[in-house]
């Protein structure tokens, strides 16, 4: 693992915020945990609900080109050191379109990802330890402790995915590796699904990923195209 300095806070309003007040003085590689968020951000400034037990933190990687698939690349990255790290995970385990790591179709963890020049910031978000509450989620939420039946060390999480995210950088400049790998894992895969580009939402068949990064659907009347924004609401189709 490089060099890193670590942070851990009990409350934080934003591990997200706490890294860039941070970063006045500290001008090294850097990850801000927190035992609870305040005001955690998720994509589109949305509320990040981040209750007690779970596992919510934020680091940076240095890299210099800007990656349009770079949170794929996290997913991909979360998904192998997931299935590593806990064995029953393994065939339940999907990737969803652009920043969730779904388990049995609820969602496990989520991956905010911000480009800045030389580097990225991610902020992730596991459901460890954590109570769940019916708002994590429009497609329901899940822990891992609900799943394994035991407790999770979110310090030692926090460093293995961490740790998995660096070890794979090499792959970063060959997007076929982990887009590969995500369209294997992809969430909703051949299936229908409402789809949201931020108009009303429409029905089409989830077909795959392509090497950007996009989300490839078919729409009902047949036309094929390829989404650079938006989001998968369900997979239930209507009319």
């Amino acid at each position: 693992m490089k060099e890193r300095y670590y942070f851990y806070y009990d409350e934080l309003d934003s591990t997200m915020l706490e890294y860039k007040r941070l970063q006045e003085s500290c001008k090294g590689l850097m990850c801000v945990r927190a035992g609870t968020q305040d005001d955690g951000k998720g994509r589109g400034d949305r509320l990040w609900l981040s209750p007690p037990g779970g596992l919510w933190f934020t680091f940076d990687l240095r890299y210099e080109e800007v990656v349009p698939s770079f949170s794929l690349f996290i997913g991909y990255c979360l998904h192998r050191e997931l299935i590593r790290l806990f064995a029953p995970l393994e065939d339940r385990l999907s990737i969803k379109w652009t920043n969730d790591i779904i388990y049995n179709d609820k969602k496990l963890g989520g991956i905010l990802c911000k480009s800045h020049p030389g580097r990225y910031t991610v902020g992730i978000g596991i459901n460890t330890n954590n109570a769940i509450d019916p708002e994590l989620g429009k497609f329901g939420a899940i822990s891992l402790k609900e799943i394994l039946n035991c407790d999770i060390s979110n310090e030692e999480l926090c460093y293995s995915l961490i740790s998995a995210v660096e070890s794979q950088e090499k792959v970063l400049p060959n997007s076929i590796t982990y887009i590969t790998y995500c369209n294997e894992h992809l969430f909703g895969r051949n299936s229908m699904a409402q789809i949201d580009e931020g108009r009303a939402p429409y029905a089409a068949e989830i077909l795959g990923i392509d090497l950007s990064g996009a989300l490839i659907i078919r729409k009902s009347g047949g036309e094929i195209v390829n989404l650079h924004s938006g989001s998968i609401l369900s997979l239930k189709a209507f009319s």
